[in-house]
């Protein structure tokens, strides 16, 4: 039996050694939707962002070469994946870079209208709040709906956890965790108007 994989503890999801009143269970406090470089280190000095020598940490012990992230809040991730590579070893910046790229990709219009109306009304809201918060709503707007619009309000990062299984194809696999923002506002279109937002 192989030895379980060990996530270094800056992206682990820790929810035990969290402080009182923290509900961030992750050292990084970090948007998802926002470049990785935007990560903060909640870990010490408050506001700071992390140092190159971090981001080069290992993501796992041992090393891997191919890090395969599940988000169980897309439970069709066969078709989709959040896969992050290095052949020198995974490491901090290529996990995160890995979760930030998956994001950015645009959601396919075939899996949105598979949706309930309810869970696309959702979407649709965080689509159009992450317009109206960018400083380039146009652009935002024409490049259409994101993967990351479907975490809806749950885009903050909350660390990965080992998959525990004993199904060797699961070794190199982990789950990540999401964390709701509880001050998100659902807006409404900017423009007034609905044009498809699939591009």
């Amino acid at each position: 039996m192989s030895r379980p994989m060990q996530i270094h503890r800056l992206v682990a999801h820790q929810p035990f050694t969290m402080v009182e009143g923290d509900k961030n269970p992750s050292l990084l406090s970090w948007n998802v939707r926002d470049p990785p470089t935007m990560a903060i280190n909640s870990d010490g000095i408050p506001g700071r962002k992390l140092y190159p020598h971090e981001l080069a940490f290992a993501a796992t012990n041992p090393l891997v070469t191919t890090l395969r992230i599940l988000c169980g809040i897309f439970p069709d991730s066969d078709s989709w994946r959040i896969e992050a590579h290095n052949p020198r070893g995974v490491t901090v910046r290529d996990v995160l870079k890995a979760i930030y790229d998956a994001f950015q990709q645009p959601y396919p219009h075939e899996e949105f209208s598979a949706l309930s109306a309810k869970t696309q009304r959702r979407i649709l809201d965080s689509y159009y709040a992450r317009v109206r918060a960018t400083a380039d709503a146009r652009a935002t707007w024409e490049a259409g709906i994101q993967r990351g619009d479907g975490l809806m309000k749950h885009f903050w990062f909350g660390g990965l956890s080992s998959s525990f299984t004993d199904d060797p194809e699961m070794d190199s696999t982990c789950i990540l965790s999401m964390r709701i923002e509880e001050d998100t506002l659902a807006l409404s279109s900017p423009t007034g108007i609905v044009p498809s937002p699939f591009r």
